[in-house]
């Protein structure tokens, strides 16, 4: 018998009328372009169905067309969509508004003001299009749908929906994750899933982290509290008891609040003279208790980034080794060292450890970029070439007054 997760379409009931189109990605190797997922992803769209008034909540991505039409054709006729609710606007979400608008030019397209423009803009069409306001609401015979702008979370236009009757909130990437679920529910929140979301947060999300805590505040008002079930456009499906910690979750990825004595170890190597450094810190490490993640960069392997940036997002402290090249911290490293920037936007304590052969530019230039946007160096050493017993006697001392700022 094939398992759900094998299956490339998965259409099941949510709750009352509302039901889930998935596509399962196991094809897509960079999310993004950029992000590494040998976990795939799903795309997740939503329908519902209330007597005479059909209304789809996003789509799939953009490629996957044709197999969107055939499983929403499974379901209904194309002919008989009223509205598509329109989260999102980018194109994991929107990629089949075209060729719905093709089969179905009397559809209304909703959404925030901002979408109007991009659907113009991305897909070179001008459907009908009626904006919502914040708090602006829709109703069908026997639900109410309620529009509620959580801007930059993570473009400008996002948006979710909330439906009282079935304490039900439509989320697009806001709780989202990667993997390929075993159901289009999940009864625990187990590391595993956590990791995802976690990962997930951290690359997509990360960057506007500001305003998660906001948004978070006024959905919560916005409905009451009663919200019993979550339905991500990536992931799986959250309902019942799990639907708080799932919040809370996401209250503690935007803070980056330190979970389970993590230290996230990341460097370069091109010779082995930082990784010998680094192995010695691991196990140094290793001896006081952390739980130590270690991501390198050498001639024998290529972490993954999308994974480490998740790592690091709620470890207690960070780890960089940068070798020296061309004058320049080590590009991967240095590309590492920008997405640290970028998506973590400082809050974290760094021990710094360069190496370089004839000169020694990286370190200065390294820890004034991470002072800049908020981490704290605890210390910043640099090496030349072979570390000697006094680099190992300075690493010794870093590393006590790291371990000191992780229990602090």
């Amino acid at each position: 018998m094939m398992r759900e997760q094998d299956r490339k379409v998965i259409i099941d009931k949510v709750s009352g009328d509302l039901m889930i189109l998935r596509y399962n990605d196991n094809e897509t190797n960079y999310f993004e372009a950029l992000w590494e997922i040998p976990e795939g992803v799903t795309y997740n769209a939503y329908l519902l169905i209330d007597n005479d008034t059909v209304i789809l909540f996003d789509t799939w991505k953009r490629g996957l067309e044709n197999d969107f039409l055939n499983a929403l054709n499974s379901v209904i006729d194309i002919r008989d969509l009223d509205y598509v609710i329109i989260h999102h606007m980018e194109s994991d979400h929107s990629g089949s508004i075209k060729a719905l608008y093709d089969k179905n030019s009397d559809i209304t397209f909703i959404g925030h003001l901002m979408a109007n423009k991009l659907i113009r803009n991305l897909y070179g069409i001008n459907p009908k299009f009626k904006a919502v306001k914040d708090g602006e609401t829709l109703s069908t015979k026997n639900y109410q749908l309620t529009f509620i702008h959580v801007p930059w979370l993570h473009w400008p236009e996002t948006m979710f929906t909330y439906i009282p009757q079935i304490r039900t909130l439509l989320t697009c990437d806001v709780f989202g994750a990667y993997t390929i679920p075993k159901s289009i529910f999940i009864d625990d929140l187990n590391d595993d899933y956590i990791s995802s979301m976690r990962k997930y947060f951290a690359n997509i999300i990360g960057f506007y982290r500001d305003n998660v805590t906001k948004n978070l505040d006024k959905v919560l008002t916005m409905t009451g509290g009663n919200i019993d079930i979550i339905t991500p456009a990536h992931g799986a499906v959250i309902k019942g008891n799990i639907v708080k910690r799932y919040i809370d979750l996401y209250r503690e990825f935007a803070l980056k609040t330190p979970v389970n004595k993590k230290i996230v170890i990341t460097y370069s190597s091109m010779y082995g003279f930082v990784d010998s450094i680094m192995n010695h810190i691991t196990h140094v490490l290793n001896e006081w208790g952390f739980n130590v993640s270690v991501y390198r960069f050498t001639d024998k392997e290529r972490a993954s980034i999308g994974d480490l940036i998740g790592d690091a997002n709620n470890a207690l402290g960070i780890i960089l080794g940068v070798s020296t090249y061309d004058t320049e911290p080590f590009p991967l490293m240095d590309y590492v060292i920008n997405l640290l920037i970028k998506k973590l936007k400082g809050g974290k304590p760094i021990l710094l450890i360069t190496d370089y052969g004839w000169g020694d530019v990286v370190l200065k230039h390294v820890k004034a970029r991470l002072e800049k946007v908020g981490f704290t160096i605890i210390d910043a050493i640099s090496v030349n070439g072979i570390p000697t017993k006094e680099d190992l006697n300075k690493i010794d001392i870093a590393l006590q007054n790291f371990k000191q700022a992780m229990v602090q």
